[in-house]
């Protein structure tokens, strides 16, 4: 009786850069949240009025795009594993050094320097990501956005503890610096995954950017509107009379944030039911109602909370969605990575602008 061969695939390696890769996540969402609950330290060491400050966030999400563009450029011409160190190598030196900076003007390149490392990495993991787990990537990718919205949630309260503790800002970042320090030892050890399909999968099909494309300008749009929402729900519920004071109507961002956050996991088992195509449109058909029903309905907190939390547990599901339906047809490069990301910073930069506008001239 002829013998048969069975190839056994080892597990352990790809769950391991699954794991470090979480971590990436995780600490880009740390990254994510630094700069607001950071403004009033900033503002004291820079001795400026916080409304100086405000640019800020515009060369942060312009250092997004920049390293977005550039990751993808090169992530097929170096070892993945090194790209990301690199990123990551840019994160520890600048949140090292970021609390000792007391001139507003050198503020501006190192929170575009911190964009850009960080989104350079963000780019790196999420490409690998779907490099390693390949077609089965959906539950991964939710748990991977998991981990970047558990890291955007815990990082104001080490903020806060920080300066409660010692008065200003620096122990956390030093705490995401050792982060990343950690990280770079982690991935240095570890193999990097390659885009090249193993014996027994279909190799990679041809980038169809057209269909790429309307993915980017979905994560544009989705990525917009989340940002938008988070930053001016609290206006809204002030101008509509629903808040009592700017207090009250900041728990309503971090009402949108926690639901967005949890909503990452309570959608983990649909992936495994549902294809990520059905997934976004029904998401987007979620919040479009959701929308509609925050703006009609009475004026009162209760209203407006359970708005909040259907709205982030409806949009909670897009982002990893359209990386998924990405990969699941084998469009996943660097540059690919790198066009969607980009396309949902300039989501980041442009609509919360527009809305803004809206809202003062309609307040």
């Amino acid at each position: 009786m002829q013998g048969v061969t069975t190839r056994v695939r080892d597990t352990s390696a790809p769950r391991a850069q699954t794991t470090s890769y979480f971590l990436c996540f995780g600490l880009v969402g740390i990254l994510s949240a630094t700069l607001g609950p950071s403004l009033a330290s900033f503002a004291t060491a820079t001795h400026s009025p916080l409304t100086a400050l405000s640019i800020l966030f515009t060369v942060d999400a312009f250092g997004s795009v920049c390293g977005s563009l550039l990751a993808g450029q090169l992530l097929n011409r170096f070892p993945p594993h090194l790209q990301a160190i690199a990123g990551l190598t840019g994160i520890t030196a600048i949140t090292v050094l970021m609390p000792f900076i007391s001139d507003r003007m050198l503020l501006i390149p190192a929170w575009w320097f911190l964009g850009m490392s960080k989104t350079f990495l963000i780019v790196t993991v999420n490409t690998l990501l779907v490099w390693v787990r390949r077609g089965t990537v959906g539950p991964y990718m939710n748990a991977a956005d998991f981990c970047l919205g558990l890291g955007s949630l815990l990082m104001p309260i080490v903020i806060a503890q920080s300066i409660n503790w010692t008065g200003d800002v620096r122990w956390a970042y030093w705490v995401a610096a050792a982060v990343a320090v950690t990280l770079i030892v982690r991935l240095g050890t570890l193999a990097s995954p390659s885009l090249t399909a193993e014996p027994d999968e279909p190799p990679a099909a041809r980038v169809n950017y057209r269909f790429v494309l309307s993915v980017a300008l979905l994560l544009f749009f989705y990525v917009g509107a989340e940002v938008s929402f988070a930053g001016w729900i609290p206006s809204y519920s002030l101008t509509r009379g629903i808040a009592g004071s700017a207090a009250d109507a900041a728990y309503f961002t971090s009402l949108f944030w926690v639901a967005v956050t949890v909503g990452r996991l309570l959608w983990l088992p649909f992936t495994r039911r549902m294809s990520a195509g059905r997934m976004i449109m029904v998401s987007v058909l979620a919040c479009v109602l959701t929308l509609a029903a925050i703006a009609l309905s009475p004026a009162a907190p209760v209203f407006l909370g359970v708005g909040t939390v259907v709205f982030g547990l409806s949009m909670s599901s897009i982002f990893p969605s359209a990386f998924t339906l990405l990969a699941r047809r084998g469009q996943v490069t660097g540059r690919v990575s790198a066009l969607c990301l980009c396309a949902a910073s300039i989501g980041a930069m442009l609509f919360p602008l527009l809305i803004g506008q809206f809202l003062i001239s309609h307040g």
